[in-house]
């Protein structure tokens, strides 16, 4: 999809962060699919370091992730400042769900199973937000 570069016309990188590996893999061939780059966490404590440590132009995020939940994770990733938008993955679809994970920072919702096209729609607009 052309319009998933980012502004320096740099590979754009996204964090996911799931723990179940059906969803990392089918994902993960979704963002090749589309030329983009992805580091794959599979649990809430990775995805701080790696949120921390690495530079990523999205972050997805499971909600229900050992060690630590998506919203605790957003929460702390928010508090140690970084920007990074963070795009709910989730089987949760309930509306306290979405409610409770932009309370916590993050900035948009996807509801599993979905499509392509739609998650590649997510990542383009997230991108040129930055």
């Amino acid at each position: 999809m052309s319009d998933l570069k980012n502004k320096e016309s740099e590979q754009i990188h996204i964090l996911l962060a799931e723990d179940e590996q059906i969803y990392q893999k089918i994902i993960e061939r979704y963002i090749h699919f589309f030329d983009l780059e992805v580091t794959i966490v599979e649990n809430g404590n990775q995805c701080i370091v790696e949120a921390e440590g690495g530079k990523y132009d999205v972050i997805l995020m499971d909600i229900v992730m050992p060690e630590k939940d998506g919203i605790e994770v957003a929460r702390e990733i928010r508090e140690k400042g970084i920007k990074t938008p963070i795009i709910a993955v989730t089987s949760n679809t309930w509306a306290e769900d979405k409610i409770k994970s932009m309370n916590a920072g993050m900035n948009d919702f996807l509801a599993k199973p979905f499509h392509a096209k739609k998650l590649a729609r997510k990542i383009a607009y997230w991108t040129e937000q930055k």
